[in-house]
């Protein structure tokens, strides 16, 4: 029986050789906070290759939070202004000139058709009418506008010369004139474009909020208010939007327990981010990890920088890894390092983005180049270059959030990728990776989340693109990297329940019981290198919050199918560990 503390073995498992290769090892970065991150050092089924393994999340363009959150409640973000003053009815005397009204027409309408206007001017239509009366049809038009948040928009009896009954309306819709940025600094131009994407003509208060609460939430902005007030023209506004920008100097500590036992478990590392460095809304970043045993090193750097007002970016990262296995246990594997480079380009087009929902789809290339060394001799090296095309969703109510994510990879040619004669795997191949999680508030102190991911691929794939569970951040109660194949699947489900909060509201102490279940197969059962590729695993997490920037998390994993070949049981316990510091 092996006891994890931490992610250290005390009876540490070794490199088991099949298809005359080493297993992979390596980090699996499954709905990670850090989804950014390179993947952990990996060693090759089907040839002795040992090399970078990455996370599904890693192979996602960087885009939506990796956990949906449900929709807060909504705070008024643009008081409203006082409502265009409705003619107060005045007495009618009984000798008012009356005029026979046949029909009422408006004028001037782009966002009603005639017929919604039928049920407010109905009653004043096929009678005698006063003037006072006829306002008073100008005014109901005027409350049909306000009901559908149209708040400076107003219809008004003009001059005019009735003639066979026929009265027309004229309706002035309100339009910003002007919108003013105060105490933005660099970020005027940016909020001004987004604000925009809400005033169109007639101006609508739900459109606008809309976009107020996407820049509220904004991680360039601590916070935003705004408020109308009357233009010169008829119809028109102003808007004054006042904004208070955040610190742009994001820095992180992390100490956590997801590198296999092989090359180190516990890493530390640290994340740095700079935005809005040239004044775009654009963002650099940097991270760096390292196991504490030196046998890993993994780096990151990524730019991304938005390109139009529905928040489009294009997105540049370059990852850089260096594994070492230097665990005694593995005779047979000491002497052995690699390296790995990834190289990524994508652009993501939000097409549909309010604060209750986001659809978007994005295009990437990556380009990943692996060698691995035994004795300083290069005994293998690999080359990926794919294209991808994805999707993701997010739609939050009151209740939780729905996110779902979808990507095509298809390998190609292009920068020398690898190629080798069927039925091996190599570089040229389809496969198509899905994730799906729904958070589900239960009750104010009970949340649950449920997440699930399937890969499906055409033809025998690379370890590098391989569907990987096990783990801290995939199946809890099993090593990291458990098991992999060319397709999987992985579900989770998570009952967060807070236990003590702070002044504020804000969870301090949260449990957190789970049950996480995932296989994998290949697509040639010949290379299966493992006769048992089911993974069943329970176990509770802590989520301690002890200060604003400080997040621990620990979870104790006990398997309930056992691993022969890893020796892992159900008498197994598995623990991981993860702080999170924010500087």
């Amino acid at each position: 029986m092996a006891f994890w503390v931490c992610g250290r073995a005390v009876v540490i498992e070794k490199l088991s050789w099949t298809m005359g290769g080493l297993c992979w090892l390596g980090l699996v970065q499954v709905n990670s906070a850090i989804a950014a991150m390179p993947a952990t050092p990996a060693a090759a089924a089907e040839t002795t290759v040992i090399s970078q393994r990455p996370g599904q999340d890693d192979r996602f363009p960087p885009a939506a939070p990796e956990e949906p959150a449900p929709l807060p409640a909504e705070q008024p973000v643009l008081p409203a202004p006082a409502e265009p003053e409705l003619d107060p009815p005045a007495p009618t005397p009984e000798a008012a000139p009356r005029v026979e009204i046949t029909e009422i027409q408006v004028l001037g309408s782009t966002v009603f058709e005639p017929s919604d206007f039928d049920p407010v001017l109905a009653p004043y239509e096929g009678r005698a009418l006063t003037l006072e009366e006829l306002r008073q049809a100008a005014d109901a038009v005027t409350q049909l506008y306000l009901n559908e948040g149209y708040i400076t928009s107003r219809a008004i009896l003009g001059n005019q010369t009735i003639t066979d009954g026929v009265v027309q309306l004229q309706v002035i819709e309100g339009r910003l004139a002007d919108i003013q940025v105060e105490g933005a600094n660099r970020l005027a131009n940016y909020v001004r474009d987004r604000v925009q994407l809400g005033a169109d003509t007639p101006l609508s208060q739900i459109d606008l909020e809309n976009q107020l609460r996407l820049l509220r939430v904004d991680p360039l902005i601590d916070n935003i208010e705004a408020s109308l007030r009357a233009g010169e023209g008829l119809g028109e506004s102003i808007l004054i939007v006042r904004v208070e920008p955040a610190d742009p100097i994001e820095a992180r500590l992390i100490l956590d327990t997801n590198s296999p036992p092989s090359v180190g478990t516990v890493r530390m590392g640290a994340d740095i981010t700079y935005r809005n460095p040239i004044g775009l809304g654009d963002r650099l970043s940097a991270s760096a990890y390292r196991a504490t045993t030196g046998g890993s090193e993994l780096y990151e750097l990524s730019y991304q920088v938005p390109i139009n007002a529905m928040n489009g970016t294009i997105t540049a990262r370059v990852l850089p890894s260096y594994f070492e296995i230097i665990d005694p246990a593995d005779i047979a594997a000491l002497d052995v390092r690699g390296s790995a480079d990834i190289y990524e380009v994508s652009f993501r087009q939000p097409l549909v983005r309010t604060p209750r929902e986001e659809f978007a789809l994005s295009l990437g290339f990556r380009h990943r180049s692996g060698e691995t060394l035994l004795s300083g001799i290069t005994i293998d090296e690999s080359r990926t270059s794919l294209v991808q095309f994805g999707q993701d969703y997010v739609r939050r109510d009151v209740a939780g959030a729905w996110a779902l994510r979808s990507q095509f990879n298809i390998g190609t040619e292009l920068f020398d990728a690898t190629d080798r004669p069927s039925p091996q795997a190599d570089g040229q191949f389809m496969s198509w990776l899905g994730q799906v999680q729904r958070v589900q508030v239960l009750s104010e102190d009970n949340i649950l989340i449920l997440q699930g991911d399937l890969q499906l691929a055409t033809d025998s794939l690379l370890g590098s693109d391989q569907f990987v569970v096990g783990g801290g951040q995939s199946v809890r109660g099993y090593s990291q990297n458990a098991r992999f194949g060319d397709n999987g699947f992985r579900l989770s489900a998570e009952d967060r329940i807070t236990v003590e909060r702070d002044q504020a509201g804000t969870p301090i102490v949260q449990l957190a019981p789970f049950l996480d279940m995932a296989a994998v197969w290949n697509n040639r059962s010949e290379t299966e290198a493992n006769k048992e590729n089911f993974l069943l695993g329970t176990g509770v997490g802590l989520l301690y919050r002890p200060i604003d920037q400080l997040n621990i998390r620990f979870d104790v994993g006990v398997p309930l199918v056992e691993l022969d070949e890893r020796g892992d049981s159900p008498q197994d316990v598995f623990m991981y560990l993860n702080l999170d510091y924010a500087l």
